[in-house]
């Protein structure tokens, strides 16, 4: 399968987990959209691995199949002590064993942003939001690079390099990524656009009718909606999200129906603002899903 990354002025930026596979996902220009530049692409693949926790555990964490969603992790292939471990957490652990230890750590000035963190002392790490969070929440808009148009990282990836660092590893072993709740999924992926300044910018989503989609998730940006007015995002012309007033710059996500984001048909999908400045407002569609 090929996919056509539409790049607006703004950007669309296609980011998703471990490469490896067929991309099920097609993107398309909407041709009513503004300031369009079409770029071609092939597509990008990625994929959901499942971790081996047993191997080197004393220990195996059951309790992340019962409470994690979607989660990055790495082996860093040492022993950990988790004394300097339990320094990176906001606070006392959530959990605490002669083994392992759960916490919370911050990746942005929200608490509500805060990711759990599992560290054994055999060398896992793994970072996760809970089981009822959706994918779209590991997006950080302030870590939207608008002149290269891609998202430098994601806030899983945030919080586990907190943890490396205070263990002192460097660099951070390549991490891997998976969902507890949807052990069946191979691929994961994130669609962004951004736009800047006044007026309405989006892209098309085409989910083929062979794949077995599990989440449709959503993130919602405006960097200053208090002071300069409102942004909406829209799915095929439907508000879905407005973000109007509040501390700057303001954050929503969500969740998508089946209804909203049905296969085999080309929705659009878009944000707008009502500032013509040089403001952030992005949207973001997530995908976690079976591909044959």
């Amino acid at each position: 399968m090929k996919v056509e990354n539409i790049k607006m002025k703004a950007g669309v930026f296609l980011v998703a987990i471990l490469a490896c596979g067929i991309l099920g996902v097609y993107l398309y220009n909407n041709a009513g959209g503004r300031n369009n530049n079409i770029v071609n692409e092939d597509g990008q693949p990625f994929l959901l691995v499942s971790p081996v926790f047993a191997q080197g555990m004393s220990a195996t964490p059951t309790f992340l199949d019962n409470e994690a969603g979607i989660s990055a992790y790495v082996n860093i292939n040492r022993s950990i002590d988790l004394a300097v471990a339990r320094t990176a957490y906001r606070g006392d652990p959530e959990k605490e064993t002669a083994d392992y230890l759960v916490g919370s750590v911050n990746v942005s000035l929200s608490e509500n942003d805060d990711v759990h963190c599992f560290v054994h002392k055999s060398g896992w790490i793994v970072t996760y939001y809970g089981k009822d969070e959706p994918l779209s929440k590991i997006v950080d808009w302030n870590l939207w690079s608008q002149s290269a148009s891609k998202l430098t990282k994601n806030r899983l990836q945030v919080g586990l390099e907190k943890m490396t660092s205070i263990l002192g590893v460097f660099p951070v072993p390549s991490m891997s990524y998976y969902h507890f709740q949807y052990p069946n999924a191979n691929k994961c992926m994130i669609i962004l656009e951004t736009l800047v300044g006044s007026g309405e910018d989006s892209f098309n989503v085409t989910i083929p009718n062979d794949l077995t989609v599990y989440e449709r998730s959503w993130s919602h940006c405006a960097q200053r909606p208090a002071h300069y007015g409102g942004s909406d995002f829209k799915v095929d012309g439907n508000i879905i999200n407005t973000i109007s007033t509040g501390s700057d710059p303001v954050t929503s996500c969500g969740t998508l129906t089946i209804a909203q984001l049905f296969p085999g048909v080309a929705h659009v999908v878009s944000v707008s603002s009502n500032y013509a400045t040089s403001y952030i407002y992005g949207v973001c569609i997530g995908l976690v899903y079976q591909e044959p």
